[in-house]
């Protein structure tokens, strides 16, 4: 098996990075660790996959092959155990505008979008997008995990939402949703008629080996290779929808305002759907070694709470707001910028991505130290 070297540092400024070019930050420099991409080289079958199509020198449209069609299907019955038909599947640029088409299709003005918070962002910014009513139910601590308040959940839907946004794993939380859990999801959602629109971009990102993914197998179900193999910016992802009248209302909204796939993004996905598994196999460890320094890190500090996370590279880390005041701009004053809790609903905490060579880390954990320690 080829073993990657994720401790290369690739200076990514100056490459018009979301991440690393932000026009915010000051001259001296800043560590960026808010945005979900990996600061890794993406694996060689992918970098020989678009340098085969860039020699090839012509760029015009492309169309979703059925090979390509066939790994999905592989892929999703393989490592999730969900028999799909290829006729389910609808290839479309990015999950985000997947959501809003979803409850664009499936909601109106009178009806609720609902969702748990804290959450990945664009699951409650997509009820003013459509201009909908955003229905929220706290997500509560059990034990190391975090998991739904189900209580509050089934109150949520007795106001009548027509869409229940899930994600899962869960972005910020770390959390793979159990089967007991999933059960509770899909007998509720039943019961009150609500359409079950699921993202789960983040499966194959497992921290636990203790636990592993299980699909929702719902109404309208999203996966992407993108963060997994880190190639965000080229897009591309699928909806599986079983029911074609959900199929056909989904697609429907799409039209006009969808793009067409690229043959980067096409093929980059095939290619890391069938390629050997080395990439992942030395990604995986690294990831879950940076994850645990971080753990043991942030938890030895006063004020600071971390659990740990079942997937995800996203790290959601608590503080005490008595001790540590505004802690987000603290720290990017010190010169490391993470995600304030509030973007994502979720008060006093900071969304930190760990998908970094570990120096990068050891550097961000001592601009932690250095902040909480300024203040004991």
């Amino acid at each position: 098996m080829k073993k990657y070297n994720f401790d290369q540092v690739i200076d990514r400024t100056h490459t018009s990075s979301f991440k690393w070019d932000n026009v915010t930050y000051p001259a001296s420099g800043m560590l960026p660790m808010p945005v979900a991409d990996m600061d890794f080289p993406v694996a060689d079958e992918i970098l020989a996959t678009l340098n085969r199509i860039t020699d090839h020198a012509v760029l015009g449209y492309a169309i979703v092959p059925e090979s390509l069609k066939v790994a999905m299907q592989a892929k999703i019955r393989q490592d999730y155990g969900w028999d799909t038909s290829l006729d389910w599947q609808v290839w479309i640029p990015g999950i985000v505008p997947g959501i809003a088409a979803a409850c664009a299709a499936f909601t109106t003005p009178e009806d609720g979008i609902l969702t748990a918070v804290p959450v990945y962002h664009p699951f409650h910014l997509v009820a003013g997008w459509v201009d909908r009513p955003l229905i929220t139910f706290p997500m509560v601590q059990e034990g190391n995990r975090w998991t739904y308040d189900f209580e509050a959940f089934e109150i949520a839907l007795k106001k009548g939402p027509k869409v229940f946004l899930f994600c899962n794993p869960h972005n910020p939380g770390g959390t793979v949703f159990n089967a007991h859990e999933i059960e509770r999801i899909r007998t509720l959602c039943a019961q009150y008629d609500c359409l079950i629109v699921s993202d789960e971009i983040h499966a194959d990102l497992q921290i636990s080996s203790q636990t592993k993914h299980l699909c929702i197998a719902s109404d309208i179900n999203f996966f992407a290779t993108s963060k997994a193999y880190n190639t965000a910016g080229l897009g591309g992802a699928v909806a599986i929808i079983p029911d074609k009248n959900i199929r056909d209302a989904f697609t429907k909204k799409t039209f006009g305002f969808f793009p067409m796939l690229t043959r980067h993004s096409i093929e980059v996905m095939e290619t890391s759907l069938t390629m050997s598994s080395d990439w992942m196999e030395s990604l995986l460890p690294y990831l879950r070694t940076n994850h645990d320094l971080l753990l043991a890190s942030v938890n030895s500090l006063p004020g600071l709470t971390m659990l740990p996370l079942e997937a995800t590279y996203l790290a959601w880390i608590g503080y005490d707001a008595k001790l540590h005041g505004d802690f987000q701009k603290r720290l990017f004053d010190a010169g490391l910028h993470v995600l304030r809790g509030e973007q994502f609903k979720g008060g006093d905490f900071i969304r930190l991505n760990f998908a970094c060579p570990r120096v990068q880390l050891e550097k961000a954990i001592s601009i932690i130290q250095q902040v909480v320690h300024a203040h004991a």
